[in-house]
Protein backbone atom coordinates (compact mmCIF):
# COMPACT_ATOMS: atom_id res chain seq x y z
CA UNK A 1 0.00 0.00 0.00
CA UNK A 2 1.43 3.30 -1.04
CA UNK A 3 0.89 6.44 1.75
CA UNK A 4 1.88 9.89 1.03
CA UNK A 5 4.96 8.22 -1.34
CA UNK A 6 5.66 5.21 1.41
CA UNK A 7 5.59 1.91 0.77
CA UNK A 8 3.85 0.35 3.56
CA UNK A 9 4.52 -1.81 5.11
CA UNK A 10 8.05 -1.93 3.71
CA UNK A 11 8.87 1.56 4.75
CA UNK A 12 7.87 0.98 8.10
CA UNK A 13 11.06 0.66 9.45
CA UNK A 14 12.08 4.46 8.35
CA UNK A 15 9.97 5.15 10.98
CA UNK A 16 11.58 3.49 13.57
CA UNK A 17 15.14 4.39 12.39
CA UNK A 18 14.05 7.98 12.67
CA UNK A 19 12.68 7.38 16.34
CA UNK A 20 15.44 5.67 17.26
CA UNK A 21 17.54 8.78 16.04
CA UNK A 22 15.61 11.84 17.28
CA UNK A 23 16.00 9.70 21.07
CA UNK A 24 19.87 9.41 20.44
CA UNK A 25 20.60 13.37 18.97
CA UNK A 26 18.33 14.94 22.00
CA UNK A 27 20.19 12.96 24.60
CA UNK A 28 23.48 13.96 22.82
CA UNK A 29 22.45 17.33 22.45
CA UNK A 30 21.47 17.66 26.12
CA UNK A 31 24.37 15.74 27.41
CA UNK A 32 27.22 18.11 25.20
CA UNK A 33 25.62 20.68 23.48
CA UNK A 34 24.97 21.28 20.06
CA UNK A 35 28.26 23.14 19.30
CA UNK A 36 30.72 20.74 20.84
CA UNK A 37 28.52 18.14 19.12
CA UNK A 38 28.70 20.21 15.23
CA UNK A 39 32.63 20.64 16.13
CA UNK A 40 32.79 16.75 16.21
CA UNK A 41 31.06 16.25 12.87
CA UNK A 42 33.36 19.05 11.57
CA UNK A 43 36.72 17.70 9.00
CA UNK A 44 34.92 14.61 7.54
CA UNK A 45 35.03 15.05 3.87
CA UNK A 46 32.48 13.64 1.40
CA UNK A 47 33.24 13.33 -2.45
CA UNK A 48 29.39 11.73 -3.86
CA UNK A 49 26.77 13.04 -5.46
CA UNK A 50 23.43 12.81 -4.78
CA UNK A 51 21.55 10.40 -7.72
CA UNK A 52 17.89 10.11 -7.83
CA UNK A 53 17.18 6.87 -5.93
CA UNK A 54 19.18 8.83 -3.29
CA UNK A 55 16.89 11.72 -2.79
CA UNK A 56 13.61 9.71 -3.22
CA UNK A 57 15.14 8.06 0.10
CA UNK A 58 16.37 11.31 1.73
CA UNK A 59 12.93 12.39 1.32
CA UNK A 60 11.42 9.63 2.83
CA UNK A 61 13.22 10.32 5.95
CA UNK A 62 12.61 14.03 5.84
CA UNK A 63 8.87 13.64 5.95
CA UNK A 64 9.50 10.76 8.47
CA UNK A 65 11.86 12.89 10.77
CA UNK A 66 9.44 15.83 10.10
CA UNK A 67 5.86 13.72 11.29
CA UNK A 68 7.98 12.42 14.13
CA UNK A 69 9.29 15.44 15.84
CA UNK A 70 5.56 16.89 16.00
CA UNK A 71 4.62 13.59 17.80
CA UNK A 72 7.67 14.20 19.79
CA UNK A 73 7.03 17.55 20.46
CA UNK A 74 10.43 19.03 19.90
CA UNK A 75 11.52 22.45 21.01
CA UNK A 76 14.48 22.54 18.09
CA UNK A 77 12.74 20.13 15.17
CA UNK A 78 14.90 21.69 12.33
CA UNK A 79 18.33 21.02 14.58
CA UNK A 80 17.87 17.34 15.24
CA UNK A 81 16.42 16.54 12.20
CA UNK A 82 19.26 18.09 10.63
CA UNK A 83 21.28 16.03 12.55
CA UNK A 84 19.61 12.72 11.34
CA UNK A 85 19.77 14.11 7.24
CA UNK A 86 23.61 14.79 7.65
CA UNK A 87 24.01 11.70 8.89
CA UNK A 88 22.46 9.77 6.25
CA UNK A 89 24.23 11.78 3.55
CA UNK A 90 27.45 10.87 5.26
CA UNK A 91 27.09 7.10 5.75
CA UNK A 92 26.46 7.49 1.56
CA UNK A 93 29.30 9.59 1.08
CA UNK A 94 26.79 12.43 -0.10
CA UNK A 95 28.56 15.50 -0.37
CA UNK A 96 26.45 18.14 2.29
CA UNK A 97 26.42 20.89 4.00
CA UNK A 98 24.93 21.16 7.57
CA UNK A 99 24.58 24.91 8.26
CA UNK A 100 22.79 26.66 11.48
CA UNK A 101 21.60 30.42 11.21
CA UNK A 102 20.04 33.12 13.35
CA UNK A 103 17.63 36.13 12.21
CA UNK A 104 16.12 38.72 14.26
CA UNK A 105 11.67 38.25 14.14
CA UNK A 106 10.23 41.03 16.14
CA UNK A 107 12.93 41.74 18.42
CA UNK A 108 13.76 38.16 19.04
CA UNK A 109 16.77 36.03 17.56
CA UNK A 110 15.46 33.10 15.69
CA UNK A 111 17.47 30.04 14.78
CA UNK A 112 17.79 27.25 12.23
CA UNK A 113 19.22 24.27 10.88
CA UNK A 114 18.50 23.24 7.40
CA UNK A 115 21.10 21.31 4.74
CA UNK A 116 22.25 21.94 1.19
CA UNK A 117 24.12 20.54 -1.64
CA UNK A 118 25.57 22.46 -3.75
CA UNK A 119 24.49 25.54 -2.25
CA UNK A 120 20.92 24.39 -3.03
CA UNK A 121 18.93 23.91 0.24
CA UNK A 122 16.86 20.58 0.89
CA UNK A 123 13.54 20.79 1.35
CA UNK A 124 13.52 24.07 2.20
CA UNK A 125 12.15 27.41 0.82
CA UNK A 126 14.67 29.73 -0.27
CA UNK A 127 12.60 32.84 0.68
CA UNK A 128 12.74 31.72 4.41
CA UNK A 129 16.25 30.40 4.41
CA UNK A 130 17.53 34.08 2.63
CA UNK A 131 16.47 35.55 6.24
CA UNK A 132 18.87 33.54 7.98
CA UNK A 133 22.48 34.75 8.63
CA UNK A 134 24.46 32.08 8.55
CA UNK A 135 26.38 31.41 12.18
CA UNK A 136 27.83 27.79 11.73
CA UNK A 137 28.76 25.24 8.41
CA UNK A 138 30.21 21.88 8.48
Amino acid sequence: MNYKSFNLPKDIYIFAVIAYKIIFFRSKVNRTGYNILLSRLEGRSFTGEADDKFLSRYNKFYKASTFLLRIFKDPNPCMIRSLILYELCSKHNIKVSLKTGVRKNTGVLDGHSWLEIDGEPLNENKEFINNFTVIYEI
